[in-house]
């Protein structure tokens, strides 16, 4: 038998020797400038080529948030490609307004009026300055969901500085988010310029309800209203309501002769923009001018006819119809239409819930239901879920004409059950097969 290794006792405790103190730091503290200015030639130095490449990070020090924020003083972060970003907590209206509050900005807000006309424009000076239209899209923190998208251009002006003019109609909002953005872009704005198509002279009051609402509201800042017709008949009868609409406001309205091209509105704008700096500047503050209208050029593609009814209907316009006509249906409380991959709200109405919660709440449950067939093996995707439970009730189903896009309904069992509102839905999702979205 071989003989059996015993365990041997461990060597005794030592205490170890105190280590030496290093002759210097590993790192040395150096000043900010220094470092910057040193950050590139140690990335090209032929020492840093041999180095492990995971060990040496190059960092860049800077001195203030605006050299984080790209040097100026503007609403949102830039990220490239003439895009900026701007993540709220709250509703993009609210988020917008306390942005305006906080920096105070001076620009120019183009808004329309039974028209599409305010883009055009937006486009045609942005050509005519050699400037490309920029954006600011507005986010949902934590989420990244797309809550509003708003165009904008930084005109040069003759100072050497940048007149903005801000499109309120905003992009990949639901109709409350588009309507509070157009409001808090009028109200804050230095000068507004409304747009105002082929509307008859008996529903021109009607229209112009919403901005009188706005005018009489303790938010409203805007010295200057400029009414910019795009067509003959309504001239007259606007005149007369834009003296009334001013009257008791302390806001300086006026209307303009008629525009049928890019090149006469931007002339009638930048003269009232221009006189507006003259009469009105408060001592201390630059007021920045135009160029001359000698300067736009005249080869600009004419204005679009401008009638509500010649336009083709906009694929967020059927989704609004689609929407709208559910609202309609007894005990529905809220609807929205969303795109299952990204949350956008596409169209919502109704107070009980905003837009942006039905998307990202009826995402989760759509992706959940998905995950829960998958893992019992069953064929094919979610097509419709109920939720069911005290007084209010969900009901979201996936539509059949663009199946990547979801309804969301809020309902009251007591009044509509969902086998009633059922029939509905599917109408109007075959009548909207007619309405591509793309």
């Amino acid at each position: 038998m071989p003989p059996v290794a015993r365990p041997t006792a461990p060597p005794p405790l030592r205490p170890a020797a105190k280590a030496a103190a290093p002759a210097a730091p590993l790192i040395h503290p150096a000043p900010v400038a220094p470092m910057m200015a040193a950050a590139a030639p140690a990335a090209a130095s032929p020492a840093a080529a041999t180095a492990e490449p995971d060990t040496l990070v190059p960092t860049q020090w800077l001195r203030a948030e605006d050299d984080y924020l790209d040097g100026r003083t503007d609403i949102g972060r830039a990220m490239g490609n003439h895009t900026r970003e701007l993540f709220v907590s709250c509703e993009p209206g609210e988020a917008l307004q306390q942005q305006f509050e906080h920096l105070r900005p001076s620009y120019i807000a183009l808004h329309d009026l039974a028209c599409l006309a305010s883009r055009h424009l937006l486009h045609a000076v942005a050509a005519a300055a050699g400037q490309a239209v920029q954006r600011l899209v507005i986010r949902r923190q934590g989420f990244g969901t797309t809550l509003a998208v708003l165009d904008y251009v930084d005109c040069p002006s003759e100072d050497g500085a940048s007149v903005r003019l801000y499109a309120t109609d905003a992009d990949e909002a639901d109709s409350a988010a588009r309507q509070a953005l157009a409001r808090v872009l009028l109200c804050r704005a230095t000068l507004a310029v409304v747009m105002v198509g082929d509307v008859p002279p008996h529903a021109l009051a009607e229209q112009l309800q919403p901005l009188r609402q706005a005018l009489y509201s303790t938010d409203w800042e805007c010295a200057r209203l400029v009414f910019m017709p795009l067509a003959a008949p309504p001239v007259a009868a606007l005149t007369n309501l834009a003296k009334a609409l001013g009257a008791g406001t302390g806001v300086h309205t006026q209307v303009g002769s008629v525009a049928t091209r890019p090149a006469d509105a931007w002339t009638m704008l930048s003269t009232a923009w221009n006189e507006q700096q003259a009469q009105v500047g408060q001592p201390g503050i630059v007021m920045n001018r135009l160029p001359a209208s000698a300067t736009a050029p005249g080869v600009m593609r004419p204005m679009p006819a401008t009638p509500a009814s010649a336009q083709p209907a906009r694929p967020r316009q059927a989704l609004e119809r689609f929407i709208a006509e559910l609202m309609h249906q007894p005990g529905v409380l809220a609807a929205c239409l969303f795109d299952l991959a990204t949350s956008k709200v596409l169209a919502h109405a109704g107070d009980a819930h905003p837009g942006a919660d039905l998307a990202r709440r009826g995402t989760l449950l759509v992706t959940a239901a998905n995950t829960s067939r998958k893992q019992l093996g069953l064929p094919d995707a979610t097509e419709e879920l109920l939720v069911n439970g005290g007084e209010q009730s969900l009901g979201l189903r996936r539509l059949g004409s663009h199946p990547g896009l979801v309804l969301h309904l809020v309902y009251r069992p007591a009044q509509a059950s969902w086998s009633q509102l059922r029939p509905k839905v599917m109408a109007l999702d075959a009548a909207l097969s007619h309405n591509p979205i793309s």
